[in-house]
């Protein structure tokens, strides 16, 4: 006799619009595990040194300088200072210096009306409060209209982070024609080798082609085959027009270097701060709100009784509602820990553990009957859906967001002081006490630690049999309690 209304109480609670919004607001918590375990490089934010080049002709020296993040867009209002002296450290005569800051390009430019000679120079960068320079570079005295890089620390081929792919780097190349003009037929080339010794001094036809330069600054996105392993040794080379290299733009690199690896993380550890946190927060809040529309609300609306009038037994009804809100919300949390577990394999790259996974829903599962059954139970207790809502969500809120002061006044009862021993010892006693806490509970017994603190959990009391008759408690006693009011209470 129990089985029709069974079925037809599970397929009313989980087809109602409030289990429903309830589910999908779960699901979409457990979506926010992404920023939390994110490993990524997230560049894009700050600048970049920037590379400078020079060149001289009939009116001096001149200063090009380009500003990107790491994503390879240019940066405005990098502060950009270049000192030109004789002599040496520390006898050495500032001959002259100016400042010039980035435009919305990106660039700067800096311009010395001086003869040919022998000057060093010092370039400083600045912005938002950071600050690099390199200084002691001597100028050569290479022909009029030449383009050279200032200094070796800044290259005219560099990489940057794919703005689609977090895993990839892409190639950023800034550089000029003669007299600072844009490096129109120069040509990008690339290649690879898996052994050593590296060719050296490289022609175009031992290389691939990867782009002509049209600009001072571009970004080129080279295609390698799978199956390179990160001892692969990649090399780009700039090329004149007249397919000669130019001089100080080669660079090698490790093709691993190009992929961004996965930082390892703890995804366990991860997970557990998740789970304690952010879920076990709308675990109890949805269980709450969902009993209260599967069960409460129709209790104390008198549309139960209609049900009632029916061959339906008030055991029956009660075990019926009972087991269809269960059912609704373990699915949807089994869902959402899956889905979490997924996130941190992507992102982290691995999965949980089986075991840990199962103590996981255990819990949860726990928590989920505590209120469920607490709040089955309290509409037995009151007359009105406005008390019964109000004291099921003061409950709520007492037991997740007082709890802390609970804990202080236990802490002082043992004698104890915040962030000691004995306030360790008071805090896990008080999860046993309450249900929105036993997944911090499992937590801390699976783990063997907690907020990032090695602990042996039995020294605070914390051990298997305890936690498991502490859900089973949870767990059965508030239903019991409740099916004893549903039958004997009108």
């Amino acid at each position: 006799m129990i089985i029709r209304p069974f079925l037809y109480d599970v397929k009313k609670t989980i087809t109602s619009k409030t289990v429903l919004i309830l589910v999908a607001v779960i699901l979409m918590v457990s979506l926010t595990i992404i920023p939390l375990s994110s490993i990524r490089s997230m560049g894009g934010f700050g600048f970049r040194e920037a590379p400078v080049l020079y060149y001289r002709d009939n009116g001096g020296y001149h200063f090009l300088a380009y500003s990107t993040n790491s994503y390879g867009d240019e940066i405005s209002g990098v502060l950009l200072n270049i000192t030109l002296s004789t002599g040496f450290y520390p006898t050495y005569q500032r001959v002259a210096s100016q400042t010039q800051v980035t435009n919305s390009d990106g660039l700067a430019s800096i311009n010395f009306n001086l003869s040919p000679g022998n000057y060093s120079v010092t370039v400083e960068e600045t912005y938002s409060g950071a600050h690099t320079y390199v200084s002691s570079y001597f100028l050569s005295k290479l022909p009029a209209g030449s383009v050279q890089l200032v200094a070796t620390a800044t290259q005219a081929i560099s990489f940057v982070t794919d703005k689609a792919n977090a895993s990839k780097r892409d190639v950023q190349v800034f550089y000029a024609g003669p007299y600072g003009t844009k490096p129109l037929g120069y040509k990008l080339y690339y290649t690879w080798f898996s052994s050593f010794p590296i060719p050296q001094n490289l022609t175009e036809n031992q290389m691939m082609f990867l782009g002509n330069l049209t600009d001072l600054h571009q970004i080129f996105y080279p295609d390698f085959p799978s199956g390179l392993d990160r001892t692969t040794v990649v090399v780009f080379q700039l090329f004149y027009p007249n397919t000669t290299r130019v001089e100080g733009t080669v660079i090698e690199t490790s093709y691993d270097s190009l992929r961004i690896p996965k930082v390892p993380i703890e995804v366990t550890n991860v997970a557990a701060s998740f789970f304690s946190g952010l879920l076990g927060f709308f675990i109890p809040l949805m269980a709450v709100i969902g009993s209260y529309s599967s069960y409460g609300k129709d209790r104390l609306t008198g549309v139960l009784e209609s049900v009632l009038a029916r061959p339906v037994t008030r055991l029956s009804l009660g075990v019926s509602r009972y087991l269809s809100t269960m059912i609704a919300f373990v699915l949807a949390v089994a869902a959402s820990v899956g889905v979490v577990d997924l996130i941190l394999d992507s992102v982290g790259g691995s999965f949980l553990s089986q075991s840990y996974v199962s103590a996981i829903i255990a819990g949860l599962v726990v928590e989920i009957a505590a209120f469920t059954g607490l709040i089955f139970l309290l509409s037995h207790l009151f007359r009105s859906t406005g008390t019964l809502l109000g004291i099921s969500i003061g409950l709520f809120v007492v037991l997740d967001f007082f709890w802390s002061i609970i804990i202080f006044l236990l802490t002082s009862l043992l004698g104890g002081t915040p962030g000691s021993a004995v306030a360790l010892q008071a805090t896990y006693l008080s999860y046993y006490a309450n249900p929105a806490q036993f997944i911090s509970l499992v937590n801390v017994y699976v783990l063997q630690s907690s907020s990032g603190l090695s602990i042996p959990p039995s020294a605070y009391g914390i051990t298997l049999p305890a936690i498991i008759l502490d859900g089973l408690l949870w767990a059965i006693a508030p239903f019991i309690i409740f099916l004893i009011l549903a039958v004997k209470r009108d």
